[in-house]
């Protein structure tokens, strides 16, 4: 089973592609789109990965923590004149469609805008601007999960043994009930 920030990653990714000034240029990793020489020759593009997570406990029983994750949304662009146009522009469009729907398809229960970075970074002999658009994404994950309930054995048998207020304390005083092949 993925972890929940994979499944935020990705619909990030799904809602910006072909919906912004970089059409297709979306990349749900830090790492892919500048693994190839010429890259710059691609840009404006996006990348989408996550930050700093905090969770609390939710609910005690079953475990459940709202946690609360940075989804970054990095544009970057060929640094000249028009870099902050750009950049603006493309933040803009950014903003526009992931908070059109606060839970991203039922992906968080809830996603908001948090702060935006503006950096420009000298790569060799090339001048890339950027800017990092952070949001807040809370979603709640139980532990265990629905997977550990796969690895438990089957209930077949219980036994009880009990004696009202405990007077009994000798096992052979005690009412003992058996209950067997419950899956039969």
């Amino acid at each position: 089973m993925a972890h929940p920030r994979t499944a935020i990653r990705n619909k990030v990714v799904e809602l910006l592609l072909g919906h912004t000034g970089v059409a297709e240029s979306v990349f749900a990793s830090r790492v892919k789109p500048f693994l190839s020489n010429g890259w710059q020759n691609e840009l404006p593009a996006i990348v989408v990965y996550t930050m700093d997570e905090n969770g609390e406990i939710y609910n005690a029983a079953p475990r459940e923590y709202l946690r609360t994750v940075e989804v970054v949304v990095e544009v970057h662009a060929n640094a000249d004149e028009a870099l902050d146009d750009v950049l603006d522009t493309i933040s803009r469009q950014v903003e526009r469609r992931l908070l059109a729907d606060d839970t991203l398809g039922d992906t968080v229960n809830d996603f908001t805008y948090s702060r935006t970075k503006m950096v420009i970074r000298d790569e060799g002999q090339d001048l890339i601007g950027g800017c990092r658009i952070i949001f807040d994404a809370e979603y709640l994950d139980r532990h265990p999960d629905d997977l550990f309930n796969e690895t438990l054995p089957d209930l077949n048998t219980v036994v009880t043994d009990y004696s009202l207020s405990n007077a009994r304390p000798d096992p052979a005083d005690r009412a003992r009930t058996i209950i067997e092949d419950l899956n039969p």
